[in-house]
């Protein structure tokens, strides 16, 4: 179905998660560290990673940044971590990863929610771009500017600007966009204000002097393009 790249410095759960999403017909590699890790993504493009947090010679955040940024892959990435800390998630998806789980996991869940990834990244619409104010959204080159620079996304955050910038004078509801971003398997607790968070420091990293995002409390979001 999917060829799966999997990062994990334990034999013992990189074999597990390997023959687990084997049986379900996906292919498999495995890399013990982020440098074999990164070989083997710069031979063959994986569809989707599951990624360790902690991983020798190379962690698991700084591999994910140089996956998006040099390889210019938009595979999906889950993150494999044991730490469960708002910080932790906000620095997880600034690198450029789409989902966390959190150790111990169980493998039934870790399948679901990769399927899910995979489903949306299949989906990703290929019509036109977006104009919204000072934000352009390519949708095709899954690119986003303002003002002409452009602000380095990764697709969970690329697709709320995409949602927002679709209906700019629109306010989208909390559960409305959990179930645009998350599908079926919606996150619970604070992942959409994480997200917004992450997407929010996209842009600030970028240089932008303006916040994307206006939140309405008791109410949603809205794109705030000017």
């Amino acid at each position: 179905m999917a060829r799966i790249l999997v990062v994990e410095d334990d034999p013992v759960i990189g074999a597990n998660v390997c023959d687990f999403l084997q049986d379900r017909g996906h292919r498999c590699d495995w890399a013990p560290d982020g440098f074999v890790a990164m070989a083997l993504a710069a031979r063959e493009a994986p569809e989707a990673v599951v990624l360790d947090l902690n991983l020798p010679r190379l962690d698991g955040l700084t591999w994910c940044r140089r996956f998006r940024e040099e390889i210019g892959s938009d595979a999906p990435v889950i993150m494999l971590t044991a730490r469960d800390e708002l910080e932790d998630k906000l620095a997880g998806f600034d690198a450029g990863a789409d989902d966390y789980l959190v150790k111990p996991f169980q493998l039934p869940e870790l399948a679901v929610r990769l399927a899910a990834l995979l489903r949306r990244a299949q989906g990703r619409p290929s019509t036109e771009s977006l104009r919204a104010g000072r934000l352009l959204v390519d949708r095709a080159g899954r690119r986003v500017q303002v003002d002409g620079t452009e602000v380095r996304l990764s697709p969970k955050p690329f697709r709320l600007i995409e949602l927002l910038a679709e209906r700019p004078d629109r306010i989208f509801g909390r559960e409305e966009l959990e179930q645009a971003i998350w599908g079926e398997e919606r996150e619970q607790g604070d992942a959409l204000r994480t997200l917004v968070a992450a997407t929010r420091r996209a842009f600030a990293q970028a240089g932008c002097d303006f916040d994307p995002i206006r939140t309405l409390h008791g109410h949603g979001y809205r794109l705030a393009a000017d």
